[in-house]
């Protein structure tokens, strides 16, 4: 991807994405019987036939470094044995331990905090742009890499799949709070709900079940430094921000779990219909985000959704989100779904769309294939054609179907 400072300095290309959203292809018809793509069952077919795609070409176009034997395989939360989860909190614990790469942040006190510095400098440039979903594909790929290195652990990323914790969150095996978990809620405030204050529209969610510090489980006395820096605030319009974002600003990790969120943006057919309604990469990643030229109004998206559905503090600041771990499962989610609408039909999804800002904010050129994805000092640079394939590159490897 082009650097901040040459996107900025850039002629501008104009792109009127909302001209351009007019050329979706019609949504294709599916056998699914309504039944079957509430309940999940049409995604763990849609899932089988990824899966067993990803594996055919392998077979077929495998290299050295990415075979059938030695891909490894990213699961779900609760498919993973006890002992492993525990490993993956471990190793997120240690790397909050490490010595940080950013010693010009005052707010990076560790390795975990530079992921945080990182995705706050980039937001402008990988969110609602082209590079939004390979980004953060190598992004999360570059925090994989370093728990093991780092940390030794020598697993892979889990995913969550957001669709199964929509009646009570709370419950789940990912926020109960057990040894096992990834930390539990935060404690019960009694709120109005975060208000999302855009140029465009206010959307104000229900209140969750918490909003304060998280109360047990891994992660209960962990310290948040750098931000807010877009942090919606409870019942009101108004942001609550820090005048210093990148300094040290500590204070603990808050969570307001929220099942509406997950069932009315995130729900199995919120999901399925991504993946089947969407033959293009501009509405696929248009309607992931909610973007409102593709959504329309009123839409969170998938991404936004397991966003908001985990998050208070850092979870619903955009700018540092990374900062509650929780962030990289509902992200290996989101590549999990884009891993899975490319290998349905490969040939024609590797292709990508729009520029190098935030709604082409300020306007920038349209982004290549050859443009490069910038992890600052945590990776090497790498084009984006390079992480369109988990498989090749600097990847190796796919999705669990159980």
């Amino acid at each position: 991807m082009l650097s901040p400072s040459s996107i900025l300095a850039a002629a501008a290309l104009p792109l009127l994405l909302a001209q351009s959203a007019s050329a979706r292809l019609m949504p294709r018809a599916t056998n699914y019987t309504q039944e079957a793509v509430d309940s999940g069952e049409a995604l763990s077919d849609l899932h089988a036939q990824a899966y067993n795609n990803a594996l055919a070409r392998l077979a077929a176009n495998g290299t050295s470094q990415c075979t059938k034997d030695n891909v490894r395989v990213r699961r779900e939360w609760r498919n993973m044995p006890g002992e492993d989860r525990i490993a993956y909190t471990d190793a997120v614990t240690c790397l909050q331990s490490k010595a940080p790469l950013y010693t010009d942040i005052a707010g990076s006190k560790s390795m975990f905090d530079d992921f945080v510095a990182l995705h706050q400098n980039m937001t402008g440039y990988v969110h609602m742009s082209a590079t939004f979903l390979l980004w953060h594909r190598y992004y999360i790929h570059t925090y994989e890499e370093k728990l093991s290195t780092e940390c030794g652990y020598t697993g892979t990323l889990p995913y969550w799949e957001w669709s199964l914790d929509g009646d009570d969150p709370a419950s789940s095996p990912i926020f109960d709070g057990s040894a096992t978990s990834m930390g539990s809620d935060g404690a019960y405030v009694a709120h109005d709900g975060l208000v999302l204050n855009s140029t465009e529209q206010v959307i104000t969610l229900p209140a969750g079940t918490g909003g304060g510090c998280v109360t047990s489980g891994p992660f209960t006395n962990m310290t948040v430094h750098l931000g807010p820096e877009a942090m919606p605030n409870l019942g009101s319009v108004v942001s609550n921000n820090s005048d210093t974002p990148t300094a040290d600003n500590p204070r603990c990790l808050k969570r307001d779990l929220n099942g509406a969120v997950l069932r009315t943006w995130a729900s199995f057919r919120n999901v399925t219909d991504l993946i089947t309604d969407n033959d293009n990469i501009e509405w696929f990643q248009g309607i992931a985000q909610g973007q409102t030229n593709y959504s329309g109004l009123g839409q969170l998206g998938v991404h936004g959704a397991g966003h908001y559905a985990f998050g208070l503090d850092p979870g619903s600041d955009v700018y540092i989100s990374p900062g509650d771990p929780v962030f990289y499962l509902h992200h290996t989610q989101l590549d999990r779904v884009y891993w899975l609408w490319q290998n349905l039909d490969w040939e024609n999804r590797q292709t990508i769309f729009g520029t190098g800002t935030m709604e082409n904010s300020p306007p920038s050129p349209v982004v290549q294939l050859d443009d490069l994805l910038d992890l600052g000092p945590l990776n090497d640079d790498i084009s984006l054609s390079n992480a369109m394939d988990t498989m090749a590159g600097p990847f190796c490897y796919i999705y669990a179907t159980d």
